[in-house]
């Protein structure tokens, strides 16, 4: 499924796009590592365009101390930040679905 948008989004919905993709990153990593156990977390969303709109997501963290993989749990906090992206895209009456 690919999602393409019937019209170029205002500036307001592009930053509700980005906010819920940062929350949504934010909260994945959070889930799965206690805050205490974060030296560093910085999540950066990046919105280009209108339409076409492009995201760009960069998760790093780092633990104070631990054995968890952080590479795979900053990857499935940028898929979280995406997944939440579309939703608010398609929340905010932005897209038009279509299956491919």
């Amino acid at each position: 499924m690919s999602i393409s948008l019937k019209r170029a989004p205002t500036a307001a919905e592009i930053e509700k796009v980005c906010k819920a993709a940062e929350e949504a990153a934010r909260q994945a990593l959070l889930n799965k590592v206690p805050p205490k156990r974060l030296e560093d977390l910085n999540i950066i969303v990046e919105a280009s365009g209108f339409k076409p709109l492009n995201l760009r997501v960069d998760v790093s963290a780092s633990l104070v101390a631990g054995d968890e993989n952080m590479k795979n749990l900053v990857q499935e906090a940028a898929k979280a930040a995406f997944k939440s992206a579309e939703g608010k895209v398609m929340e905010l009456g932005l897209c038009r679905k279509s299956k491919h």
